[in-house]
């Protein structure tokens, strides 16, 4: 089904040449982790969000562990164009860099979703932003033919995990040393 998926993606939308190079660009922003690289170290440079940038740099190492070092090695699934040859055409096309790792899961929805949802929980409502930047990337993975949907939902589920874990961890850290540095400070008198 889901080379089916592809295949009627394929048939239906990549006659459209400017949408596949806005997702050709869409794609690009989870190359390598980039954008959530980026984010954490945006956020950890200021003062006021260095927290949450944090806890952001904290749910894509668990994502590169999870997702790149576990997963990838342990399930070793074939990508796309390994039985739909005719697909690399349209690769070449819009210029898609066709990664040799493992197809499952996607480390680029994984990554994007890890770093949405700890702005979705530092920031509620503004997270929006990064979290529509993450389900972008992750229907780009589809669209480009990149990823089968599994891979790309599995990517999605595991990075939202890694992304709650990073959050919580960093926050258990954050409550320690507030809690360490009030038991630190001088009494107000009372």
């Amino acid at each position: 089904m889901d080379l089916s998926i592809l295949k009627w993606v394929h048939a239906t939308f990549h006659g459209q040449t400017w949408l596949n190079f806005i997702m050709a660009g869409v794609t690009w922003l989870g190359e390598f982790g980039a954008a959530a690289i980026l984010l954490a170290v945006v956020l950890i440079i200021i003062k006021k969000t260095r927290r949450a940038g944090f806890a952001v740099a904290a749910a894509v190492v668990i994502d590169v562990l999870v997702v790149n070092v576990i997963l990838k090695s342990f399930v070793n699934r074939p990508r796309p164009w390994t039985e739909w040859e005719e697909i690399i055409g349209f690769y070449a096309s819009v210029g898609a860099r066709q990664p040799t790792d493992s197809s499952f899961p996607s480390g680029h929805a994984a990554a994007c979703m890890a770093a949405a949802v700890v702005m979705l929980f530092r920031y509620k409502w503004k997270g929006l932003i990064a979290f529509a930047v993450a389900v972008l990337v992750a229907i780009s993975r589809i669209y480009l033919c990149l990823h089968y949907p599994s891979d790309v939902l599995g990517g999605v589920l595991i990075g939202a995990a890694c992304g709650v874990a990073g959050h919580f961890i960093v926050k258990l850290i954050e409550n320690k040393l507030d809690k360490n540095k009030s038991a630190g400070q001088p009494s107000d008198g009372k």
